[in-house]
Protein backbone atom coordinates (compact mmCIF):
# COMPACT_ATOMS: atom_id res chain seq x y z
CA UNK A 1 0.00 0.00 0.00
CA UNK A 2 1.39 3.40 -0.99
CA UNK A 3 1.35 6.37 1.38
CA UNK A 4 2.16 9.94 0.44
CA UNK A 5 4.81 11.65 2.54
CA UNK A 6 3.42 14.26 4.91
CA UNK A 7 6.64 16.20 5.43
CA UNK A 8 5.99 19.08 3.05
CA UNK A 9 2.44 19.42 4.31
CA UNK A 10 3.14 19.21 8.03
CA UNK A 11 5.75 21.93 8.31
CA UNK A 12 3.72 24.75 6.69
CA UNK A 13 0.66 23.76 8.71
CA UNK A 14 2.75 23.80 11.85
CA UNK A 15 4.07 27.24 10.95
CA UNK A 16 0.62 28.62 10.27
CA UNK A 17 -0.70 27.39 13.62
CA UNK A 18 2.40 28.00 15.72
CA UNK A 19 0.90 30.90 17.62
CA UNK A 20 -2.09 28.80 18.63
CA UNK A 21 -0.28 25.56 19.40
CA UNK A 22 3.40 25.94 20.12
CA UNK A 23 3.86 29.51 21.23
CA UNK A 24 0.96 30.59 23.43
CA UNK A 25 3.15 33.35 24.87
CA UNK A 26 2.45 35.24 21.65
CA UNK A 27 -1.06 35.82 22.97
CA UNK A 28 0.16 37.76 25.98
CA UNK A 29 -0.45 41.20 24.44
CA UNK A 30 -4.03 40.30 23.48
CA UNK A 31 -5.39 39.32 26.90
CA UNK A 32 -5.00 40.08 30.60
CA UNK A 33 -2.49 38.05 32.59
CA UNK A 34 -4.14 34.94 34.06
CA UNK A 35 -5.55 35.39 37.54
CA UNK A 36 -7.65 33.58 40.11
CA UNK A 37 -7.38 30.04 41.42
CA UNK A 38 -5.02 27.86 39.35
CA UNK A 39 -6.36 25.03 37.20
CA UNK A 40 -4.53 21.91 38.36
CA UNK A 41 -2.83 19.48 35.96
CA UNK A 42 -1.64 16.17 37.43
CA UNK A 43 1.24 13.95 36.29
CA UNK A 44 0.65 10.57 37.99
CA UNK A 45 3.47 8.50 36.57
CA UNK A 46 6.55 6.39 37.26
CA UNK A 47 9.29 8.87 38.08
CA UNK A 48 11.52 6.12 39.53
CA UNK A 49 11.95 2.40 38.86
CA UNK A 50 12.25 0.34 35.65
CA UNK A 51 9.41 2.17 33.87
CA UNK A 52 10.66 5.69 34.69
CA UNK A 53 12.08 6.01 31.18
CA UNK A 54 8.50 6.40 29.95
CA UNK A 55 7.63 8.89 32.67
CA UNK A 56 10.36 11.10 34.11
CA UNK A 57 11.46 12.87 30.89
CA UNK A 58 7.86 13.95 30.29
CA UNK A 59 8.02 16.39 33.20
CA UNK A 60 10.07 18.77 31.03
CA UNK A 61 7.57 19.14 28.19
CA UNK A 62 4.62 19.48 30.55
CA UNK A 63 6.36 22.21 32.53
CA UNK A 64 7.21 24.04 29.31
CA UNK A 65 3.53 23.96 28.28
CA UNK A 66 2.37 25.18 31.69
CA UNK A 67 4.90 28.03 31.72
CA UNK A 68 3.93 29.09 28.20
CA UNK A 69 0.24 29.13 29.16
CA UNK A 70 0.93 31.22 32.23
CA UNK A 71 3.06 33.66 30.28
CA UNK A 72 0.11 34.14 27.96
CA UNK A 73 -3.62 33.99 28.64
CA UNK A 74 -3.64 30.95 30.90
CA UNK A 75 -6.64 28.64 30.54
CA UNK A 76 -10.10 30.23 30.89
CA UNK A 77 -8.19 33.29 32.08
CA UNK A 78 -6.75 31.37 35.04
CA UNK A 79 -3.17 30.20 35.64
CA UNK A 80 -2.27 26.53 35.24
CA UNK A 81 -0.32 24.54 37.84
CA UNK A 82 1.49 21.20 37.40
CA UNK A 83 1.44 18.65 40.25
CA UNK A 84 3.61 15.49 40.23
CA UNK A 85 3.10 12.10 41.87
CA UNK A 86 5.55 9.17 41.55
CA UNK A 87 3.49 5.98 41.37
CA UNK A 88 6.53 3.81 40.46
CA UNK A 89 4.21 2.02 37.98
CA UNK A 90 2.43 0.33 40.89
CA UNK A 91 -1.35 0.18 40.50
CA UNK A 92 -2.18 0.78 44.15
CA UNK A 93 0.14 3.78 44.31
CA UNK A 94 -1.45 5.19 41.14
CA UNK A 95 -4.85 5.19 42.84
CA UNK A 96 -3.29 6.80 45.91
CA UNK A 97 -1.79 9.44 43.63
CA UNK A 98 -5.10 10.08 41.88
CA UNK A 99 -6.84 10.65 45.21
CA UNK A 100 -4.11 13.01 46.36
CA UNK A 101 -4.10 14.96 43.10
CA UNK A 102 -7.89 15.31 43.06
CA UNK A 103 -8.63 15.94 46.74
CA UNK A 104 -5.52 17.90 47.75
CA UNK A 105 -4.47 19.58 44.51
CA UNK A 106 -7.95 19.82 42.91
CA UNK A 107 -6.70 18.84 39.46
CA UNK A 108 -9.06 18.69 36.47
CA UNK A 109 -6.76 16.62 34.24
CA UNK A 110 -4.27 13.81 34.95
CA UNK A 111 -1.87 12.22 32.52
CA UNK A 112 0.37 9.18 32.94
CA UNK A 113 1.60 5.94 31.38
CA UNK A 114 -1.63 3.98 31.80
CA UNK A 115 -1.94 0.19 31.73
CA UNK A 116 -2.44 -1.26 35.20
CA UNK A 117 -1.79 2.18 36.68
CA UNK A 118 -4.62 3.50 34.54
CA UNK A 119 -7.04 0.68 35.40
CA UNK A 120 -6.63 1.35 39.09
CA UNK A 121 -7.51 5.05 38.97
CA UNK A 122 -9.86 5.51 36.00
CA UNK A 123 -13.08 4.47 37.84
CA UNK A 124 -12.30 6.96 40.62
CA UNK A 125 -11.44 9.73 38.15
CA UNK A 126 -14.56 9.03 36.08
CA UNK A 127 -16.76 9.26 39.18
CA UNK A 128 -15.16 12.62 39.99
CA UNK A 129 -15.37 14.04 36.46
CA UNK A 130 -11.59 14.27 36.05
CA UNK A 131 -10.02 13.66 32.63
CA UNK A 132 -7.31 11.02 32.36
CA UNK A 133 -4.87 10.88 29.45
CA UNK A 134 -2.71 7.74 29.44
CA UNK A 135 -0.10 6.97 26.81
CA UNK A 136 -1.79 3.70 25.90
CA UNK A 137 -4.97 3.93 23.81
CA UNK A 138 -5.68 0.40 25.05
CA UNK A 139 -6.96 2.11 28.20
CA UNK A 140 -9.93 3.53 26.29
CA UNK A 141 -13.42 2.04 26.58
CA UNK A 142 -17.11 3.01 26.53
CA UNK A 143 -17.25 2.97 30.34
CA UNK A 144 -14.44 5.57 30.47
CA UNK A 145 -15.98 8.70 28.92
CA UNK A 146 -13.35 11.11 30.25
CA UNK A 147 -10.31 9.05 29.25
CA UNK A 148 -8.59 10.36 26.11
CA UNK A 149 -5.45 8.92 24.55
CA UNK A 150 -3.33 8.76 21.43
CA UNK A 151 -0.38 11.11 21.96
CA UNK A 152 1.60 7.86 22.23
CA UNK A 153 1.11 6.06 18.90
CA UNK A 154 0.77 2.74 20.77
CA UNK A 155 -0.50 0.42 19.38
CA UNK A 156 -0.70 2.14 15.99
CA UNK A 157 3.08 2.32 15.86
CA UNK A 158 3.25 -1.37 16.69
CA UNK A 159 1.19 -2.01 13.56
CA UNK A 160 2.99 0.37 11.22
CA UNK A 161 6.55 -0.78 11.95
CA UNK A 162 6.13 -4.32 10.56
CA UNK A 163 4.67 -2.71 7.43
CA UNK A 164 7.64 -0.37 7.02
CA UNK A 165 10.22 -3.08 7.71
CA UNK A 166 8.49 -5.35 5.19
CA UNK A 167 8.72 -2.55 2.59
CA UNK A 168 12.51 -2.17 2.94
CA UNK A 169 13.36 -5.86 3.52
CA UNK A 170 11.04 -7.68 1.08
CA UNK A 171 13.38 -10.69 1.01
CA UNK A 172 12.94 -11.43 4.73
CA UNK A 173 10.19 -13.82 5.84
CA UNK A 174 10.19 -14.67 9.55
CA UNK A 175 9.69 -12.60 12.69
CA UNK A 176 10.12 -13.11 16.44
CA UNK A 177 8.42 -10.87 19.01
CA UNK A 178 8.89 -10.58 22.77
CA UNK A 179 8.05 -8.28 25.68
CA UNK A 180 7.59 -8.60 29.45
CA UNK A 181 4.49 -10.05 31.11
CA UNK A 182 2.40 -6.91 31.52
CA UNK A 183 -1.20 -6.19 30.47
CA UNK A 184 -0.22 -3.25 28.27
CA UNK A 185 2.57 -5.21 26.60
CA UNK A 186 0.24 -8.13 25.96
CA UNK A 187 -2.28 -5.88 24.23
CA UNK A 188 0.41 -4.17 22.14
CA UNK A 189 1.95 -7.47 21.13
CA UNK A 190 -1.42 -8.78 19.97
CA UNK A 191 -1.99 -5.80 17.67
CA UNK A 192 1.56 -6.02 16.33
CA UNK A 193 1.32 -9.75 15.60
CA UNK A 194 -1.98 -9.19 13.79
CA UNK A 195 -0.49 -6.43 11.66
CA UNK A 196 2.67 -8.44 10.96
CA UNK A 197 0.64 -11.40 9.76
CA UNK A 198 -1.51 -9.07 7.63
CA UNK A 199 1.54 -7.85 5.68
CA UNK A 200 3.05 -11.31 5.24
CA UNK A 201 5.41 -11.96 8.15
CA UNK A 202 5.57 -15.53 9.45
CA UNK A 203 5.68 -15.17 13.23
CA UNK A 204 7.98 -17.95 14.45
CA UNK A 205 8.32 -16.84 18.09
CA UNK A 206 5.74 -14.93 20.15
CA UNK A 207 6.34 -14.94 23.90
CA UNK A 208 6.48 -12.84 27.08
CA UNK A 209 9.31 -13.00 29.60
CA UNK A 210 8.85 -12.46 33.33
CA UNK A 211 8.86 -8.83 34.43
CA UNK A 212 11.39 -9.78 37.11
CA UNK A 213 13.93 -11.03 34.52
CA UNK A 214 17.50 -9.85 35.15
CA UNK A 215 19.50 -12.17 32.86
CA UNK A 216 18.38 -11.85 29.24
CA UNK A 217 20.92 -14.27 27.74
CA UNK A 218 18.54 -17.29 27.89
CA UNK A 219 15.62 -15.14 26.68
CA UNK A 220 17.53 -14.13 23.56
CA UNK A 221 18.92 -17.64 23.05
CA UNK A 222 15.35 -18.95 22.90
CA UNK A 223 14.35 -16.21 20.47
CA UNK A 224 17.24 -16.88 18.10
CA UNK A 225 16.67 -20.65 18.23
CA UNK A 226 13.51 -19.97 16.20
CA UNK A 227 15.75 -18.49 13.46
CA UNK A 228 13.90 -15.22 12.88
CA UNK A 229 14.93 -12.81 10.14
CA UNK A 230 13.53 -9.89 12.15
CA UNK A 231 13.12 -9.36 15.90
CA UNK A 232 10.58 -7.08 17.54
CA UNK A 233 10.92 -6.08 21.17
CA UNK A 234 7.37 -4.77 21.00
CA UNK A 235 6.39 -2.86 24.18
CA UNK A 236 9.42 -3.91 26.23
CA UNK A 237 10.11 -1.50 29.10
CA UNK A 238 12.88 1.05 28.35
CA UNK A 239 15.25 -0.20 31.06
CA UNK A 240 15.21 -3.70 29.57
CA UNK A 241 15.92 -2.63 25.99
CA UNK A 242 19.71 -2.09 26.42
CA UNK A 243 20.09 -5.49 28.10
CA UNK A 244 18.22 -7.33 25.35
CA UNK A 245 19.98 -5.41 22.59
CA UNK A 246 23.33 -6.30 24.17
CA UNK A 247 22.43 -9.99 24.07
CA UNK A 248 21.21 -9.80 20.49
CA UNK A 249 24.58 -8.27 19.57
CA UNK A 250 26.64 -10.78 21.59
CA UNK A 251 24.71 -13.71 20.17
CA UNK A 252 25.30 -12.56 16.59
CA UNK A 253 21.91 -11.31 15.39
CA UNK A 254 22.20 -8.83 12.51
CA UNK A 255 18.68 -8.61 11.10
CA UNK A 256 16.32 -5.68 11.64
CA UNK A 257 15.19 -4.96 15.21
CA UNK A 258 12.29 -2.78 16.29
CA UNK A 259 10.66 -1.75 19.56
CA UNK A 260 8.01 0.58 20.84
CA UNK A 261 10.68 2.92 22.25
CA UNK A 262 14.49 2.88 22.18
CA UNK A 263 16.60 5.40 24.08
CA UNK A 264 19.95 5.25 22.31
CA UNK A 265 21.89 7.03 25.05
CA UNK A 266 21.33 3.92 27.20
CA UNK A 267 21.83 1.37 24.41
CA UNK A 268 25.08 2.61 22.83
CA UNK A 269 27.20 1.90 25.93
CA UNK A 270 26.20 -1.75 25.42
CA UNK A 271 26.62 -2.20 21.65
CA UNK A 272 28.75 -0.72 18.83
CA UNK A 273 27.12 2.09 16.88
CA UNK A 274 27.93 0.28 13.63
CA UNK A 275 25.87 -2.71 14.74
CA UNK A 276 23.03 -0.41 15.80
CA UNK A 277 23.01 1.11 12.33
CA UNK A 278 22.99 -2.35 10.75
CA UNK A 279 19.95 -3.57 12.72
CA UNK A 280 18.15 -0.24 12.41
CA UNK A 281 16.52 -0.07 15.80
CA UNK A 282 13.19 1.06 14.37
CA UNK A 283 10.80 2.73 16.81
CA UNK A 284 8.07 5.37 16.91
CA UNK A 285 9.15 8.30 19.12
CA UNK A 286 11.12 10.95 17.22
CA UNK A 287 13.15 13.77 18.66
CA UNK A 288 12.16 17.31 17.88
CA UNK A 289 15.69 18.26 16.84
CA UNK A 290 15.26 15.91 13.86
CA UNK A 291 15.89 17.74 10.54
CA UNK A 292 12.87 15.94 9.08
CA UNK A 293 10.54 18.48 10.70
CA UNK A 294 12.07 21.35 8.79
CA UNK A 295 12.64 24.90 9.97
CA UNK A 296 10.63 26.83 10.87
CA UNK A 297 8.21 24.35 12.41
CA UNK A 298 6.60 24.02 15.82
CA UNK A 299 8.58 20.83 16.46
CA UNK A 300 11.86 22.59 15.75
CA UNK A 301 10.82 25.53 17.95
CA UNK A 302 9.95 23.16 20.80
CA UNK A 303 13.31 21.40 20.40
CA UNK A 304 15.23 24.68 20.50
CA UNK A 305 13.34 25.82 23.59
CA UNK A 306 13.89 22.48 25.31
CA UNK A 307 17.64 22.50 24.61
CA UNK A 308 17.98 26.12 25.79
CA UNK A 309 16.27 25.27 29.07
CA UNK A 310 17.09 21.62 29.82
CA UNK A 311 20.08 20.90 27.57
CA UNK A 312 23.83 21.25 28.28
CA UNK A 313 24.52 24.52 30.04
CA UNK A 314 20.83 25.36 30.32
CA UNK A 315 19.41 26.73 33.58
CA UNK A 316 17.70 23.39 34.30
CA UNK A 317 20.17 21.01 32.61
CA UNK A 318 18.82 17.47 33.09
CA UNK A 319 22.12 15.86 32.13
CA UNK A 320 20.68 13.73 29.32
CA UNK A 321 20.00 14.36 25.62
CA UNK A 322 16.54 15.26 24.39
CA UNK A 323 14.41 12.11 24.12
CA UNK A 324 11.21 11.04 22.42
CA UNK A 325 9.39 11.25 25.76
CA UNK A 326 10.06 14.91 26.63
CA UNK A 327 7.12 16.13 24.56
CA UNK A 328 4.99 12.99 24.64
CA UNK A 329 2.47 14.01 27.32
CA UNK A 330 1.83 17.46 25.85
CA UNK A 331 -0.36 16.74 22.76
CA UNK A 332 -3.25 15.15 24.67
CA UNK A 333 -3.03 18.01 27.15
CA UNK A 334 -3.29 20.39 24.20
CA UNK A 335 -6.40 18.59 22.98
CA UNK A 336 -8.03 18.71 26.44
CA UNK A 337 -7.11 22.37 26.92
CA UNK A 338 -8.48 23.18 23.46
CA UNK A 339 -11.73 21.45 24.44
CA UNK A 340 -11.87 23.47 27.67
CA UNK A 341 -11.31 26.72 25.80
CA UNK A 342 -13.93 25.87 23.17
CA UNK A 343 -16.48 24.80 25.81
CA UNK A 344 -15.68 27.77 28.04
CA UNK A 345 -15.90 25.53 31.10
CA UNK A 346 -14.18 22.67 32.94
CA UNK A 347 -17.40 20.63 32.94
CA UNK A 348 -16.23 17.24 31.62
CA UNK A 349 -19.31 16.49 29.51
CA UNK A 350 -19.09 19.86 27.77
CA UNK A 351 -15.34 19.44 27.27
CA UNK A 352 -15.54 15.98 25.69
CA UNK A 353 -18.34 17.18 23.40
CA UNK A 354 -16.16 20.12 22.34
CA UNK A 355 -13.20 17.81 21.66
CA UNK A 356 -15.27 15.49 19.47
CA UNK A 357 -16.80 18.42 17.56
CA UNK A 358 -13.49 19.14 15.83
CA UNK A 359 -12.80 17.29 12.55
CA UNK A 360 -9.11 17.49 13.43
CA UNK A 361 -6.85 19.23 15.95
CA UNK A 362 -3.29 20.47 15.46
CA UNK A 363 -0.87 19.21 18.10
CA UNK A 364 2.89 19.11 18.60
CA UNK A 365 2.86 15.77 16.77
CA UNK A 366 0.91 17.10 13.80
CA UNK A 367 -2.77 17.06 12.80
CA UNK A 368 -4.85 14.59 14.82
CA UNK A 369 -8.31 13.30 14.04
CA UNK A 370 -10.53 12.18 16.92
CA UNK A 371 -11.51 8.56 16.34
CA UNK A 372 -11.36 5.16 18.05
CA UNK A 373 -14.89 3.71 17.76
CA UNK A 374 -13.80 0.54 15.95
CA UNK A 375 -10.67 -0.11 17.99
CA UNK A 376 -11.91 0.83 21.48
CA UNK A 377 -15.69 1.30 21.31
CA UNK A 378 -15.49 5.06 21.96
CA UNK A 379 -14.40 8.10 19.94
CA UNK A 380 -11.76 9.31 22.39
CA UNK A 381 -8.55 8.45 20.48
CA UNK A 382 -6.45 11.10 18.81
CA UNK A 383 -4.87 9.75 15.64
CA UNK A 384 -1.96 11.75 14.29
CA UNK A 385 0.52 10.67 11.59
CA UNK A 386 2.62 7.73 12.83
CA UNK A 387 6.41 8.19 12.59
CA UNK A 388 9.04 5.48 12.29
CA UNK A 389 12.61 6.27 13.30
CA UNK A 390 15.88 4.47 12.60
CA UNK A 391 19.32 4.75 14.19
CA UNK A 392 21.71 6.98 12.23
CA UNK A 393 25.50 6.90 12.43
CA UNK A 394 25.61 10.55 11.35
CA UNK A 395 24.35 11.71 14.74
CA UNK A 396 24.53 8.50 16.80
CA UNK A 397 20.82 9.04 17.38
CA UNK A 398 17.48 8.22 15.81
CA UNK A 399 16.10 9.96 12.76
CA UNK A 400 12.67 9.83 11.16
CA UNK A 401 12.59 7.62 8.06
CA UNK A 402 8.84 7.30 7.54
CA UNK A 403 5.58 9.06 8.41
CA UNK A 404 2.18 7.57 7.54
CA UNK A 405 -1.48 7.88 8.35
CA UNK A 406 -2.69 4.80 10.18
CA UNK A 407 -6.32 4.74 9.06
CA UNK A 408 -5.92 3.43 5.46
CA UNK A 409 -3.77 0.55 6.66
CA UNK A 410 -6.17 -0.42 9.43
CA UNK A 411 -9.17 -0.31 7.11
CA UNK A 412 -7.41 -2.58 4.61
CA UNK A 413 -6.31 -5.16 7.21
CA UNK A 414 -8.82 -4.78 10.03
CA UNK A 415 -10.23 -8.31 9.79
CA UNK A 416 -6.83 -10.01 10.15
CA UNK A 417 -5.61 -7.68 12.90
CA UNK A 418 -8.80 -7.81 14.94
CA UNK A 419 -8.94 -11.58 14.48
CA UNK A 420 -5.63 -11.98 16.34
CA UNK A 421 -6.58 -9.49 19.08
CA UNK A 422 -9.95 -11.15 19.65
CA UNK A 423 -8.45 -14.65 19.61
CA UNK A 424 -6.36 -13.59 22.60
CA UNK A 425 -9.35 -12.08 24.38
CA UNK A 426 -7.81 -8.61 24.32
CA UNK A 427 -10.36 -6.60 22.29
CA UNK A 428 -12.11 -3.76 24.12
CA UNK A 429 -15.39 -5.68 24.34
CA UNK A 430 -13.65 -8.69 25.91
CA UNK A 431 -11.92 -6.91 28.78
Amino acid sequence: MEFKSLRKWLAPSALALAAAVALPTAQAADCPAPSGDPIGIGFNVALTGPVAGWGLPGVTGLQMWVDDQNAGCGLLGRPVELHLFDNEYIASKALQGARQLVFENEVSFITGIGGTTGDSQIPFLTDNGVFYAPLATADLGPERPYTIAGTDVFPRGEMMRPLYIRSIYPELKTMAIISQEDPTAEVGQAWEVGAAMAVGWEVVYDEHFGAETADFAPVVTAVLAAKPDYVSLAVTWPDYIPLIMEQLYLQGFEGPIDANYIEWSTVLPKVPAEWAAKVGGFESYPRFDDPWWGEPSMQHAFGDDWIARYGPGGPEDVGTPMTGIDYLYVPTLQIWAGGVAKAGTLDPDAVIEAIRSNPWVMTLEGPATITGDEMWGIRNMMSQPVPTTQFSLECNCKRIVDMRRFEPFFEAHRATIMGVVEARGLAWHQR
